[in-house]
Parts: C-alpha cells; structure tokens; sequence
C-alpha cells in the first residue's frame, strides 16, 4: 500500500467512509487506527520505532513545559532530540559513514574492514523525525503548550504517523495540524473540492509526466557513455522535471488526502522553476523543509544577525544538512554545498526589470538547478562527472545523434511518439503554472483548478496516465 498511490486513495476513501460518520470529537481516533493500518502496511517492527520515538517525544515535551529553570528545559530538549537523532543517524547514515572512514583509510594504505549495519529505513524516518525535533523546540521556546492526557498522546500520535504525509511530507508543524484536530475537523465543502482538485493536479504531475518521464532518465543516467552527448543533456532537463512533478505530485496528493479529511495545509511548491533566482528558487521549492530547516538551524545559529562570516558558515551549514537530509551520500553533500554557495553570492531579490530580462534570470536559475540535479541523480561523484563530461563531449545535433537521442524512450519506432507526447505534456504544465505566476490564480493563494484545467488533468490521466511505476522518489530520502 505505501508504494502504491491508487491503492492508498482506495484506502482513502475507505477511511472516509467512517470518519465522517463519527464525531467530530472522535475523528482523531480515526486519524490515529488509520495511520497506525497504513504503518502496519509497512513493517510492523517499524511502527513500533515510529510509535515509540512519538511516545518518547511526548513525554519530553511535558517535562520540558514543566522544568523550572532553563537550563533543565534546554537538559529535557537535549533527552527529546538526541535520541532521535541517534535513531536516525544509525539507521540512515552510519553505514555511508562507516564506508567513507574506511576508504579513507585504505587511501592512507590501512586496510580496515568498515563495520556496516544494512538496516532497512522505516518509512518516512527523515520526516517524522524533524515533525518531532520541531514540536519540542516549539515548547522549549515558548511557542506551543505540550500535548497531556490520552486525549492529547493520541492527537499527537496521529499528527506524527498522519498518513497521507509520513512517506514523503510535507513537514506540517504542530500548531498548525494540531489545533485543527483539537477543534474536531468537519466537513468543508469548499476544502473537500480544493483537496480533490489538488488529488487531480498530483496525479496528473506524477502518473502522465513524472512516470513517461523515468524510463528515459534511468537508461541514460545508468550508461551516458552509450548514449549521444545530446541524449545526456535531454536527461539531465528530464530529471529536472521527473523529480518535480514526482515530489510535487505527491505533495499535492498528500495535501489533497488532508483537505478531503478536513485538515488544511499549506502548499509546499510554488511553480519554483518560474523562480528569477536561487534565494527566490528556495522560497518555492520544498516550502516546508525550507522553512523548517530556517526556523530551527539558520536562526538558532545566529541567522543575519551575525558578522558576514559567520553568516556565510550558517548559509554553508543549512545546505549542507539539508544534502545530508535527502540522502547519505556524497552526492547529496556535493548537492547541498552547490546551493549553499550559490545562496552566498546570490542576490536577495532579482531587481525589477523588462521581459527578456526576467525570461534570462529565469532560464539560468533554471539551468543552474538542473547542472546541481545531476549529481542529485547520480550514483557517485564520479558517475556525474562521467555524465557531464559525455554531455559536453559528446554533443552533437546531426540526424543520427538526435535520432539515438529519442530513441531511450521506447527502443523502437515508436519512440518519436513517446518523445513528443511527453513534450507536450510537459508544455502543457508549463502554461497552467505559468497563468498561476502570472494570472490571477496567483493572488487566491489557493490551488482551484479551472473546469479547463481539471478537464484536460483528468482526461489526461486516465487515457495517457502511465501506471506501472507507483513509488515516489522523495519516499527514499
């Protein structure tokens, strides 16, 4: 069920079935069995982690809210954080550790076996993990009263393992869910119309774009060195794509589900290849790591308000955990510091300026986040670099290259086809987020899809949706 998307909207509906159907008062209970079920689905040895790390989280906001003096605050925040820290360490990151110390020292001519762990990773560690760190922050300084009682153990529990967002987010805070729940989620036509439209939206994103999109990707990532130079580059903006209308997709769907229960979340994309520059690319991609990752380690680390230097160590930082966070690799790390360094020397703000202009900011922002998802996607350093080098080396646009190029797609004739039917989905998209830039839809600041747009989404989906491929890529980080 967790890597099935219809499967889980079957589920959905089931859930719904029987949650409006008991009180209002109830529904947290509801919310709870249900993602407790969906969990189960899983590994039950991995919920009993999950469960156990939000019972843990629990307890220690209650003693942190009632420690007398700061310092014991700050000594049962330090009891509620490392653990899970440690959890999340041994589980997701101790064996790239183990393997990249080993190296290191087998470079420096000592032969030392790494000790390697190969423990499976519970679904959605990464998330529920910084849904736990932000909750007990939040009660550390002040800004939140810790969850008491079964009443409150329970709300807390199904704000953890909620799940429509425990396989790939969005990181909703605490306050924001949990006062909702408290208050008894009812039934909201308007919401239960805007989460099906964003379910529509997602789908269409991941089953006709991101899915045409993978087999392309994985073939030429997997051996750019059989494949034209031209074919490298396609690959390169098809990721771009893929990995958007995937994570987005299912950032949709997940908050879609949410609406649907009554349960109201911001959107955590915002049209980001439309962005002018990588500061505004931020404040558009994965909105609410962002803005988690601002919250509780740019400013505690003294944010702007310290000297430039240190400033730019704190920028260096954030992106360097937030690599860290999509995955253990060296790849991801390489990932982060390319944007951190980039946020260094980038503008706060594009200035205003004419069209073409904005058209260039916009293309080379584009291009540069394309250029770092290279080494995002690829297996090691050197793989991306074994790419780019194909990419650049090996392009050329005569008849036989662009022909070869287009190939990967299919493997036979058909590929020409398959090439321009994922084109002019991908056109498609493009004019929908761009009338949300530049339309009116922008300043609604919700998603409503026209009957147009839910029209061409839905057909779309249904005729052209490619189902084989059901797992998310954000669901491995």
């Amino acid at each position: 069920m967790t890597s099935n998307i219809m499967l889980t909207l079957a589920f959905l509906a089931g859930v719904l079935a029987v949650y409006y159907l008991t009180p209002r008062a109830g529904r947290r209970w509801i919310l709870l069995a249900a993602s407790l079920l969906f969990y189960l689905s899983a590994d039950p040895r991995l919920l009993l982690l999950a469960a156990g790390s939000a019972l843990w989280s629990f307890a220690a906001g209650i003693g942190t809210e009632g420690a007398g003096t700061r310092g014991q605050k700050k000594a049962w925040l330090l009891a509620a954080v490392l653990p899970v820290l440690l959890v999340l360490f041994v589980l997701k990151y101790f064996d790239f550790f183990a393997e990249s110390v080993g190296s290191l020292l087998a470079y420096a001519g000592l032969s030392v076996s790494a000790p390697v762990l190969r423990l499976a990773l519970p679904l959605g560690i990464s998330y529920y993990t910084f849904k736990l760190i932000s909750y007990n922050a939040d009660i550390y300084l002040g800004k939140r009263e810790a969850e008491k009682g079964i009443s409150g153990c329970g709300a807390y529990l199904a704000y953890v393992l909620f799940f429509p967002q425990i396989v790939s987010g969005p990181i909703q805070r605490s306050e924001e869910f949990l006062s909702q729940l408290h208050a008894g989620p009812g039934y909201d036509s308007g919401l239960f119309a805007e989460g099906m439209q964003r379910i529509v939206l997602g789908l269409f994103k991941k089953m006709v774009i991101a899915n045409r999109l993978s087999g392309y990707v994985d073939a030429v990532f997997g051996a750019p060195e059989s494949y034209p130079g031209l074919a490298c580059v396609l690959a390169a903006f098809f990721y771009s794509f893929q990995l958007y209308c995937d994570f987005s997709g299912y950032s949709d769907i997940a908050v879609g589900m949410g609406n649907l229960l009554g349960i109201r979340c911001g959107r955590n994309f915002d049209c980001p290849y439309f962005s002018r520059g990588i500061k505004e690319f931020w404040s558009r991609w994965h909105i609410s790591l962002s803005s988690w990752l601002r919250d509780y380690i740019y400013i505690p680390l003294g944010g702007n308000r310290v000297s430039a230097v240190r400033r730019g160590v704190n920028v260096l930082t954030v992106f360097l955990i937030s690599g860290l966070w999509h995955g253990a690799g060296w790849t991801f790390i390489i990932w982060g510091g390319i944007h951190g360094v980039w946020n260094l020397f980038a503008r706060k703000k594009a200035p205003g300026c004419g069209p073409v202009r904005k058209i260039w900011q916009t293309l080379v922002t584009f291009l540069g986040v394309t250029l770092g998802w290279v080494f995002f996607r690829a297996e090691s350093f050197g793989a991306a670099l074994t790419f780019l080098k194909r990419a650049v080396t090996g392009f050329s646009l005569s008849y036989l290259d662009i022909q070869n190029s287009i190939l990967p797609f299919t493997g036979d004739n058909t590929c020409a086809a398959y090439f321009l039917t994922a084109c002019g989905f991908l056109f498609l998209l493009f004019l929908y987020e761009r009338g949300r830039v530049y339309g009116k839809t922008r300043d609604r600041g919700e998603t409503y899809l026209s009957v147009f747009w839910l029209a061409v989404m839905t057909v779309s989906t249904v005729l052209f949706g490619v189902f084989g491929v059901s797992g998310f890529l954000y669901a491995n980080f």
